[in-house]
């Protein structure tokens, strides 16, 4: 596994890259649900690699592997995908805006909540993972090629 978060349920979300799916797990670690990388359909996603939920409780999936966010409903139904992003790795979101580290890119992509790429952030170095810290209101990006880790307020 690459990433794993909590949804409001108290489940487990995890980023299976190596076997191209999304497994949500209960607390005790049973397994409830698989969200396959499906290549002939639309929800095809390889080696997801960040996770992200929305407002909603959609899961947002950085599938590195397809160059693509991918989003399913809490039950794991494909609702639509957005970006056409350079291995997006690391994501978050904050008032439904996606911030996406693009790997292979080189910088963060900020998307409105409808999916449309707003801002880009550049100059970084294969950035992987980013979490925003909703008390002090920073940006906080891990810049593995400079084995850094950038503030942004």
């Amino acid at each position: 596994p690459l990433s794993v978060i909590v949804d409001q349920r108290d489940r487990l979300i995890v980023a299976d890259n190596r076997n191209h799916r999304v497994v949500i797990l209960d607390q005790t670690g049973s397994w409830l649900f698989i969200i396959n990388g499906n290549v002939n359909s639309i929800q095809d996603f390889r080696c997801p690699y960040g996770l992200a939920l929305d407002p909603q409780g959609n899961i947002h999936v950085a599938a590195c592997g397809s160059n693509t966010i991918k989003v399913f409903t809490s039950e794991g139904t494909y609702v639509r995908s957005y970006g056409n992003v350079k291995s997006p790795t690391g994501m978050a979101i904050d008032e439904g805006y996606s911030l996406v580290n693009e790997f292979l890119g080189n910088c963060l992509s900020i998307f409105d909540p409808q999916g449309k790429k707003v801002h880009t952030v550049g100059n970084l170095n294969g950035p992987r993972g980013v979490i925003l810290d909703s008390k002090s209101g920073s940006l906080y990006v891990a810049n593995f090629g400079d084995n850094t880790v950038l503030k942004y307020l």
